[in-house]
């Protein structure tokens, strides 16, 4: 989709811009004479864990520094994929379901069982599911978005990339800001923050708080009430002790740190794309094309239908409104619910050795929530209702030390200690009208066998146990050349407790919905060992070119969901490696910044989920490649303007997938016209494949673009005017993996 923004704000500005506004006067002619040359600010990052200028850091970065938020207005990290290349952040229908993917990988957070394919890491403490990034945006000093496989520095779960968030932690002085706002869709936002000093010894607390509450953004036709409002708070304190020196040793500063978010909301109730359509269950909501369906195939040697069905506007006798992707009304029999927890503590301590050398300890608790339910058929129909509740306690320890710099040999190197228990109780129910019209073959229904319906229930208790050993080392050949290897030894093991009970009992096995009681209790083990390589070559100063060569891992698991009988689910784990060559320059005396990258990815064993008609499926898809380029310019030719792009171009395709889901139309002309079935249904009798070969990966969109222009004036002493006009670009790209062309969100 393209998309533009143009934003007007005048604004109290804080100290640091007063300054700002005070040396640009131009009734001061000496500070004219004396001011100095336009320039874009350097922007300092810790991805490579050492504190570096972007511009020497030898991979495919994206980083937004509080200047951009307080631009753009940006508060979620959703909004930030239409700034950065190749990156896509979509949610489902909770918090919990939320993808993250990079390069067009990532994982749909609608299974407990897969882990994400891009780490999320707050504060350098990982984040073990992708519904976790929930927080607000809210005193934040950067983001980074580190495109590409980062096994050996981040560890398992970056097959993709990595997003770490770095909040501002207490200074010195007193600080403080307060906002708020409120816009058309009459939401209103407030956030803030105080920092304290403690004494005089660099002693400080920085407390931050936000609260969002918005009004229903659609109306639910059906029930005459509200869908889609914004309820969340949180807050967040950072205490930091300096604790001084004890001989040549640096014991460094002890933060201390502890967050709390909670949302409450009805939320996310999805638009109909259209309503008509198959039903691979023979069970469709209206009549179109079904009926010409089974006009077509005409009857059997029994002079029934061969495709017998029945619609839902019939049985219900409720035809649905004209669908409307774009409009703001929702039809649907079952309000959506959106219930989310997340808090935790940190304990990092950093500070230097005798020998010059730093040391970080990093541990840290986490506790994660989500009670979630929403209309599992999309429709006013009473026929599908789904909800999950999941509750994960994490613990982890990281400890690093690192060499001082500016050595001929600089190094890190570290232990690595993560273990969780990940609780998780999925419902799925269809009711007696829907069982009423599933066909299993001629007049049999499926209401024979379950008068009233099914409730499947899948409780699953997840425990992972992880240890890495990591280092890496950079030899500065000289002045232009830097060469950096490094490697990380990971070993993990997952365990799986559950059970799929069906309620009533059956005896029948009709994944996902209903089957014999079914108890588990599995593990198993993945080692991983994840190198990395990069040759850096200073052409001068304001050039670098590099070269780079990375691998990350996704450890296997254990699906969630009901699967075929005999089956544990289980799905091995995914393996990305990553081959680069970048430059990163600047221009013009640091006027302009033009980074690029070009990529190959090659994944093998790469975990897909597929929707087959009834629910997602966890499979190892095979192989798949990406490859493509990054792009970022910035340009600021006075004062007073500054222009940048960002483009993306990714092509995602799988180079062997021989087992992908069929779309409904295929499943269809399978089984009534090549098999030549005289009754039942695709889903109940049949079974349908498709060779995926050499096809683009769903939600991958090949081109991604942004740019914008923002013009900034001091008004006085205390005021600015800023205007910033932004467009947005995102290509068509399908939206489910059996690559369904009803199923595609056009550019």
């Amino acid at each position: 989709m393209a998309k533009g923004h143009l934003l007007v704000a005048a604004c109290v500005i804080s100290p640091f811009l007063v300054a700002q506004a005070q040396a640009q006067n131009p009734n001061s002619a000496a500070q004219q004479r004396t001011a100095p040359p336009v320039m874009l600010e350097e922007v300092i990052v810790t991805a490579t864990r050492r504190t570096e200028n972007l511009q020497e850091v030898p991979m495919s970065i994206s980083a937004f520094t509080e200047d951009f938020f307080l631009d753009t207005g940006v508060d979620q990290l959703a909004d930030l994929d239409q700034y950065t290349p190749n990156l896509n952040i979509t949610s489902s229908t909770d918090s919990r379901s939320t993808s993250i993917r990079i390069r067009g990988i990532g994982s749909v957070g609608t299974n407990s069982g897969i882990d994400p394919s891009v780490g999320l890491f707050i504060d350098g403490v990982y984040q073990g599911r992708s519904g976790m990034s929930i927080t607000d945006l809210v005193d934040i000093q950067r983001v980074e978005v580190l495109r590409g496989p980062q096994g050996t520095l981040y560890g398992k779960n970056t097959s993709a990339g990595a997003i770490s968030i770095v909040t501002n932690k207490p200074a010195v002085d007193f600080e403080s800001f307060l906002e708020a706002g409120y816009d058309s869709n009459e939401k209103f936002e407030l956030r803030g923050m105080v920092n304290l000093p403690l004494g005089d010894d660099g002693n400080a607390l920085r407390l931050t708080g936000f609260t969002v509450d918005g009004d229903h953004l659609y109306d639910n036709t059906h029930t005459g009430k509200g869908v889609n409002d914004s309820s969340k708070w949180g807050a967040r304190g950072h205490l930091l002790f300096t604790l001084g020196e004890s001989g040549d040793t640096d014991f460094g500063d002890l933060l201390i740190s502890a967050d709390y978010t909670s949302e409450d909301s009805e939320c996310c109730a999805f638009t109909a794309i259209e309503y008509d359509g198959l039903s691979l269950l023979n069970s469709p909501s209206t009549n179109t094309p079904s009926a010409e369906w089974q006009a077509r195939l005409g009857d059997n040697a029994l002079g029934q239908p061969i495709l017998a069905y029945t619609a839902f506007e019939d049985s219900a006798d409720m035809a649905p409104p004209p669908a409307d992707p774009f409009g703001d009304d929702r039809w649907q029999d079952v309000a959506p619910s959106n219930e989310v927890e997340i808090g935790g503590i940190s304990i990092d301590w950093s500070g230097e050795l005798a020998w010059e050398d730093a040391f970080t300890l990093l541990t840290a608790y986490r506790h994660y929530t989500s009670d979630s339910a929403f209309d599992g058929d999309f429709t006013a129909y009473n026929a599908v209702v789904a909800s999950t509740e999941v509750e994960l306690d994490q613990y982890s320890a990281e400890f690093r030390i690192t060499s001082p710099g500016a050595e001929t040999i600089d190094y890190q190197v570290g232990l690595y200690a993560y273990y969780s228990e990940f609780d998780s109780l999925g419902n799925f129910a269809q009711t007696d009208e829907l069982v009423q019209n599933i066909r299993i073959f001629g007049d049999f229904t499926l209401d024979t066998l379950f008068p009233d319906g099914t409730v499947n229930v899948d409780d699953n208790l997840y425990t992972t146990t992880s240890y890495a050993a990591f280092g890496q080392a950079s030899w500065n050949i000289s002045d232009e050349f830097v060469a950096t290897l490094g490697l990380r030894y990971t070993y993990e093991r997952k365990e799986r407790e559950g059970s799929q009970l069906t309620t009533p009992e059956s005896i029948i096995d009709l994944p996902p919905v209903a089957g014999p009681d079914t108890f588990y209790d599995d593990s198993r083990s993945d080692s991983d060992v994840s190198p990395s390589f990069n040759l850096r070559y200073f052409v001068n100063p304001d050039v670098m070119l590099y070269g780079l060569v990375s691998r990350g891992f996704k450890s296997g698991g254990f699906d969630q969901r009901r699967v075929t009988q005999g089956s544990d689910g289980e799905f091995d784990e995914e393996i990305a490696t990553n081959y680069e060559l970048g430059w990163k320059t600047t221009w013009l005396n640091r006027q302009v910044v033009f980074n690029g990258t070009f990529f190959f990815v090659d994944y093998e064993d790469f975990q897909s989920q597929t929707f087959d008609g009834t629910t997602l499926r966890v499979t190892n898809a095979g192989n798949l490649e990406s490859y493509g380029a990054e792009i970022e310019a910035m340009y600021v030719p006075n004062s007073e303007f500054t222009l940048g792009t960002a483009i993306g171009y990714n092509e995602t395709e799988y180079e062997s997938f021989d087992n992908g889901q069929c779309t409904v139309e295929q499943a269809f002309t399978q089984y009534y016209i090549d098999e030549g079935a005289q009754t039942g249904a695709p889903s109940t009798l049949g079974s349908c494949v498709q060779d995926l070969a050499g096809q683009p990966l769903a939600n991958a969109p090949e081109w991604t673009f942004s740019s914008f222009v923002q013009y900034d004036r001091p008004l006085g002493d205390e005021l600015a005017t800023l205007v910033r006009l932004e467009h947005n670009y995102i290509d068509g790209h399908f939206l489910e993996e059996d690559l369904d062309p009803h199923l595609k969100n056009d550019s």
